[in-house]
Order: structure tokens, then sequence, then C-alpha cells
């Protein structure tokens, strides 16, 4: 049996195969970043947003897929700005010893209230940057000195020279100011990464407290002794202590012997 035939209207309403969009040449239109930092993407913008994401992210878990994908962007073009990971991670601590810089007041010519200022500084800057912390306390590239580009300012190396500079205003040796830095340094990184990562006993009260009363007091009299006291220490009291014994010790060690005076000379 004959198909019967369509009626024009029928016809017109069947859907009609479509011709396929010429493909244009160049680039593809620019989209708005799903962040919305700017319009234009950067070196400098793709760094805000790693310095951002600290606050809350270890700085080694940061991946540059992950960067891509908070710009809408390929992987490919990250690299392009920032040239690799290296820099990704060199820029985020040059920022990070930026903010310790640009906070820092005139040396006063009292050596150890200068170091002191220096170290709540540096201490309150590492505890708004968790995730610079961690990664400075646990990795030793970039942990001070900074791979920067032309033209910019190496403040990994400026904070070191502030910091020793303060500490020569006391009358040390060349070796004192580096082992006093040293000490003063590693400090700031255990206490830093202690805060940041919430290791302070004060953060796990009720459970350290339930541990040590629940234990023998024969058996383990100094864990008893010290169980209140010990489940409530925080930065509050902790911090300023450590930072009093450490510049205790250095300022107990012996200055620069003075030379003799040659008999006859007269004092200036």
């Amino acid at each position: 049996m004959p198909a019967a035939r369509k009626s024009p209207a029928a016809k017109a309403a069947a859907p009609q195969p479509s011709s396929p969009v010429p493909r244009r040449r160049g680039r593809p239109p620019k989209t708005e970043s799903p962040i919305g930092a700017e319009p234009m993407l950067s070196r400098t913008t793709i760094l805000q947003h790693a310095i951002e994401l600290t606050k809350t992210t270890p700085l080694d878990q940061i991946s540059m897929v992950q960067l891509a994908k908070d710009f809408g962007v390929a992987p490919g073009l990250i690299h392009y700005y920032l040239g690799g990971r290296d820099q990704l991670v060199t820029g985020v601590l040059n920022d990070y010893y930026r903010q310790r810089t640009l906070r820092l007041q005139p040396l006063t010519g009292d050596w150890r209230a200068d170091v002191e200022r220096i170290s709540r500084l540096s201490f309150q800057v590492a505890i708004e940057n968790p995730g610079v912390s961690n990664y400075v306390a646990s990795h030793n590239r970039y942990r001070l000195f900074q791979d920067v580009q032309p033209g910019e300012t190496d403040y990994g190396l400026e904070f070191f020279n502030r910091m020793t500079s303060a500490i020569m205003q006391g009358d040390f040796s060349a070796e004192q100011v580096a082992l006093a830095y040293h000490l003063l340094a590693q400090y700031l990184v255990s206490a830093s990464m202690a805060e940041a990562s919430r290791q302070l006993p004060a953060y796990h009260q009720a459970f350290i407290q339930n541990k040590l009363d629940g234990v023998s007091a024969q058996q383990y009299p100094g864990a008893r002794f010290v169980s209140k006291a010990f489940s409530k220490l925080s930065s509050d009291t902790a911090f300023e202590e450590g930072l009093r014994i450490t510049l205790d010790g250095i300022e107990a060690w012996p200055r620069h012997a003075k030379p003799a005076r040659k008999k006859g000379a007269r004092a200036a």
C-alpha cells in the first residue's frame, strides 16, 4: 500500500537537519573568571588568590590544577603566567615576609625591645597565615630567601637583615648574632606551627584532662600533678614565656671584649 503523502503543513513542522555552525578562527572569546578576581589573568592575580587560600589551606596542598579550576582556565595558562610550582611557592612566601617587614617600626637602639617587637609581630603574621606557617615548618625550599622576579624585593632577605640588625644593637659578635637569629627563628617556627596546627593543650583540654585524671597518682605522680595546669596551656602564656626564656639566655652571653686603652692615651 503506498505511503500517504504528507501535507505541506506537516512538512514545514517536521524537524529539518541543522546545518553545521561555521568554526571561528583565532582565540575563543574571553569568559569572566569564576572567582571574579579581575577581568584579565596575571601573575599578580594568581598569587593573590593563592595567598588568600593559605588562610585555610596548607601551601603544599595548593596545586596548579586547583588554581586553574578556580580561574576557569587550562592549567597550562597558570604555568604560563607563573612559570611553575616553585614560582608559586616563592611568590606566596615572599608575600608572607612582606607582611612581616612592612609592619615593622624603625629600630630604637634597644636590642631586646626591638627583637621582642619583631618576634611578636612575626608570630601574629604566622597565625594569620597558617597554611604558610605549616609549610615553613616542614619544608626547606625558599624558607627565607626568595627567588624573586627582576626588580622585585626579596622580603625574606629584608626581614633577615632587620632582625639581625636589631640583635647587633646589643654589641654581640657576628657569631653570636648568627646564633641568636637561628635560635629565635627556630622558636618562632615551632611556636607558629603549634598554634596554626592547633597542637597546644588548650585546644584539647577536655580530652587531656580526662586522660590524666584517669591514671594512677601513685604510678604517674608527675602527670597527675600537672594535669589541670598542662591541659589549659595556650599561646597566650606559652609564647611570651618561651620568648622571654630565649632572650634571657641570649642576654647572658658575654659581649665584645673592649680593646684595652694604651698608656698615655686620653679619653675622647
